[in-house]
């Protein structure tokens, strides 16, 4: 028990029995306080019941004294009566609290004192406050549990300063080793291998990589979870008997490592005998079969069943039955080892939307999410169009979290009011830096990037990029919602200067754009750009780059069709998107040409936090007039950080004989890459979080793709490789190692290729 708090029970008893004394009713003349230094008189003054002119009521003492501890500024608070001519005088005696000076981290070898002191929050030249120093060791012994120090203690003590007045408290950290899971053991499986149930746990090995994947790390709230999960990864493949219990968890003597037993009792798996339904039937039973995944035959999965409970729900929720409740009456069949299921629906009754707020908003204007809402207030409840506007809320790519809470207003059992609660990420950069990139050498870069300018939901972007290779300027910016319509508008301007092998390019233009949605998740796109482009030959051979015939304006019409269903538009991790653009070259100018250009992406979260990340292209050019080309700076050639990355920049596609090269190059069949009309390529990622707290991802990829006149399948080139990305202060980087499985040593075609990248991928 704390002085504080013992306190505040003899002044209690004190009081009581001065209640109990109290004869007649008398006046308060006069209230004063003494003894507060740090607060103000009127503070104090103005959080008492007690007035002066109204009637002493020692009950009213009693909770005034109650509220002044609450304040949290004071040790003791007396109450003195005296007498004065027409009633009493009450004096309240305060002993403050002392001030903390100073807070300071002892024994902290592993972790700074910054990152302990953001942790616990306290400042210097605060009241001391016990519950909150408690906390605060609450929060430091889970600092070092997330590190990896499970067996880290944390105690306090208070030294005086300034008697009275001042004091510092000290934390003593006691670290002991970090603990290492050596080792996780299963008994009694023989149905699930240990290989399947650790990779379904968040507590991992140790191994020779942990400094980097963090495995081997043991932290308890992670392992509580692991426990409940091995329970549900059962129940999933049918073995709905299957118990596991409490894990034996030893550590060694020098405190170093964790031993982990695990004993499981499977039981026997089980399948679906029949399904059948019963309660409140608003459609016909094979209707609502055709609604659940799980059939007769298949294995148990509660997944499955899980979301089937989801499915029912929503299509009597489409009805208006937001309450709708499908209970699942299961039937155990042990001698035959089936489960009868049975659906008992009750669908309650049909509620109404009523008010819809937001909150947690602080820089999103509410329009910005309200226009992405397909509910309105006053309408029908439809539990297809509320998830649907939860998932177009997320896809702006705003929020963190986002949340619709939803209540019924006292005694309106009908309406539904709805809370949208977002947490807000950062959705604006500043950046400049420095790096090198394997195609351009040291690369100095600027950028500006917000997608949600002023809170408006506009997206502003100016990028600046040096290296010796390469100068670029763009801006662009697209208002998604002209004068709150459903109109898109947009613009872009650029400069753009790039040396390669065998010509310099220096190009300047700008375009504009408007788009409208077609149908939920597509999009149209009309634009139309303008550039002019000035080439200049490195080779001395002019047969093979005739740069006169490619100079000159280009005057465009763009045209794209857009469907966009991915969870996130800037850090998907399911759905697709599916972009084709055609953009024809001859509305005036002097270059002449149609482009095409398709991109398929999709998206998959596998399980736990690994993706498995898709993005397919195939692009097109053809000249105008037949029998001519077209310009072949616009032709394609693959290779690099952004296509396939087990090769160089720019190297895999057609090639043509130079005579120059040739020359230069004996021995060699002289040829160089020139480009195609051509390009199809495909990637295939599978990316997981290794450091998550610092935003480091692993990655292991497929690349394959060629870009020719014609596309055979002979040429594709195909790689496959790994690497890991930072969502570094300064932007996506990207460092990935990839390795050829078709190389070419003719064309002097390394056997791994190291690439740097800065900008997110696909």
């Amino acid at each position: 028990m704390t002085l504080s708090m013992l306190n505040k029970i003899i002044f209690l008893i004190i009081t009581s029995l001065f209640l109990i004394v109290q004869a007649e009713a008398v006046q308060i003349k006069k209230i004063e306080v003494s003894g507060q230094r740090k607060i103000e008189k009127e503070a104090v003054l103005n959080k008492l019941k007690s007035k002066p002119g109204t009637t002493f009521n020692a009950a009213v003492v009693k909770e005034d004294i109650l509220a002044l501890f609450e304040l949290g500024y004071f040790y003791n608070i007396i109450v003195d009566k005296s007498n004065v001519p027409g009633g009493v005088q009450l004096t309240y005696k305060v002993v403050e609290k002392p001030t903390v000076e100073s807070f300071i981290f002892n024994g902290n070898d592993e972790l700074d004192d910054e990152e302990i002191q953001e942790t616990v929050e306290l400042k210097a030249y605060q009241i001391l406050d016990d519950s909150k120093i408690n906390l605060a060791i609450e929060k430091i012994e889970k600092l070092y549990e997330d590190k990896g120090y499970f067996l880290a203690r944390i105690s306090h003590k208070v030294t005086p300063v300034k008697k009275g007045e001042t004091v510092n408290v000290q934390f003593d950290i006691v670290e002991n080793e970090k603990v290492k899971v050596e080792k996780v053991t299963f008994l009694g499986n023989t149905k699930l291998t240990s290989a399947k149930l650790k990779s379904m746990m968040f507590t991992k090995e140790g191994s020779y990589f942990s400094f980097m994947s963090g495995a081997g790390s043991y932290k308890q709230e992670a392992f509580d979870q692991d426990v409940r999960n091995l329970t549900a990864i059962y129940y999933n493949d049918g073995y709905i008997q299957a118990k596991v219990a409490p894990p034996q968890v030893y550590v060694t003597p020098d405190k170093k490592s964790i031993y982990i037993t695990i004993k499981v009792d499977e039981g026997e798996q089980y399948s679906i005998g029949s399904i059948d339904f019963t309660g409140d039937m608003l459609f016909p039973v094979e209707e609502l079969k055709d609604e659940v995944k799980l059939e007769v035959g298949d294995i148990f999965a509660y997944d499955k069943l899980q979301k089937d409970l989801r499915a029912l729900q929503a299509k009597y929720g489409d009805l208006g039955f937001a309450y709708a409740n499908p209970i699942p009456r299961p039937r155990v069949n042990e001698k035959e080892r089936l489960v009868d299921l049975t659906f008992e629906i009750d669908k309650g009754h049909k509620v109404y939307f009523g008010n819809i707020s937001v909150k947690g908003n602080d820089k999103t204007r509410d329009k910005v999410l309200r226009r992405e809402l397909v509910i309105f207030e006053g309408q029908l409840y439809n539990e297809t169009k509320k998830r649907e506007s939860i998932a177009n809320i997320k896809r702006l790519g705003y929020f963190d979290e986002v949340d619709f809470i939803a209540s019924t207003p006292k005694g309106r059992h009908e309406i539904q009011d709805i809370e949208i609660q977002v947490k807000e990420r950062s959705t604006g950069t500043i950046q400049v830096g420095a790096g090198y990139a394997s195609n351009q050498g040291f690369v100095l870069n600027g950028q500006v990037n917000q997608i949600n300018l002023f809170g408006r939901g506009q997206r502003l972007g100016l990028s600046v990029n040096w290296s010796k290779v390469e100068q670029l300027f763009n801006l662009n910016f697209t208002e998604p919602y002209f004068r709150d319509t459903e109109w898109e508008l947009g613009f872009d301007i650029y400069r753009k200067k790039r040396e390669l092998t065998n010509y310099k390019e220096e190009r300047t233009g700008g375009g504009v754009r408007i788009g409208h949605p077609l149908a939920p998740y597509l999009r149209g796109v009309l634009g139309y750009k303008i550039d002019d482009t000035d080439l200049e030959r490195i080779t001395e051979d002019p047969q093979l780059f005739p740069v006169e015939t490619t100079n000159g304006i280009t005057s465009a019409l763009t045209a794209r069709l857009v469907y966009d269903k991915r969870n996130d538009r800037f850090l998907p991790t399911k759905g697709i998107l599916a972009d084709l653009s055609l953009e024809y070259a001859g509305v005036g100018g002097d270059r002449k040409y149609t482009k095409g250009n398709f991109t398929f992406r999709y998206y998959k979260n596998l399980f736990w936090e690994l993706v498995w990340r898709n993005n397919v292209n195939y692009g097109l050019i053809q000249a105008n007039k037949s029998g001519e080309d077209p310009p072949f700076d616009q032709l394609y050639l693959l290779g690099g950080a952004n296509t396939l990355r087990g090769y160089d920049w720019f190297t895999i596609g057609k090639r043509k004989k130079s005579s120059v090269f040739s020359s230069k190059n004996p021995g060699t069949d002289g040829t160089v890459p020139f480009g195609g009309k051509q390009q199809f390529y495909y990637q295939s990622e599978l990316q997981f979080p290794l450091i998550k707290e610092a935003g480091v991802l692993g990655v292991a990829f497929f690349d394959i793709g060629y870009a020719d006149d014609s596309i055979s399948f002979d040429d594709l080139k195909s790689d496959v490789g790994f690497g890991f990305r930072w969502y570094s202060p300064v932007g996506p980087l990207r460092f990935e190692w990839g390795f050829p499985l078709n190389p070419d040593d003719e064309y002097d075609e390394d056997s791994v290729k190291f690439q740097f990248a800065i900008g997110s991928p696909f």
